[in-house]
């Protein structure tokens, strides 16, 4: 189990929030009742629901004993604006650091999960239009080159 091509511990999650450019690979448990088949949803959050409403991709858990196909409603998920349980969700997300890990050295040994977190950081990206020009943004802050490159700058003393 791993995401972003690293591993990570495994936590068993009834929904998961993917977000734009993340990758997951899971294993889904497939313990239910085998009289019928089931569904997976993939939808939308975060998003204009009158345009995104119907934008839904459906898959099909089969049984290779199963008695029927699936039926019913498809199941629902999360609430599509309810933003702290996708941050809590990313939050329970932890590196399994022992799987394909460095191993521990002459000098001291790893001992990452004594370690306290002392410190969450919540970054938030926007793109906003600045002198007529897109920009993005981290936490409202938008870099733009100087005119004079930063290591001349510095060379000559130069302010502004």
């Amino acid at each position: 189990v791993e995401t972003e091509g690293s591993y990570v511990s495994q936590t068993n999650y009834t929904s998961l929030d993917i977000h734009v450019g993340q990758s997951y690979s899971v294993l889904v448990t497939m313990d239910q009742n085998a009289t019928s088949d089931y569904y997976m949803v993939a939808s939308a959050r975060f998003v204009n629901t009158t345009v995104w409403a119907n934008v839904t991709g459906v898959a099909i858990l089969h049984y290779t004993n199963s008695k029927g196909p699936a039926s019913g409603p498809l199941p629902d998920g999360p609430n599509a604006y309810d933003q702290y349980f996708s941050l809590n969700q990313a939050r329970s997300i932890r590196w399994n650091l022992t799987a394909g890990a460095a191993r521990p050295n002459p000098q001291g040994s790893f001992h990452y999960g004594q370690i306290n977190v002392t410190q969450t950081l919540l970054l938030r990206g926007s793109s906003p239009t600045i002198n007529k020009h897109l920009r993005y943004a981290l936490n409202d802050v938008s870099y733009s080159s100087p005119s004079t490159p930063l290591k001349l700058a510095d060379y000559y003393n130069l302010t502004g």
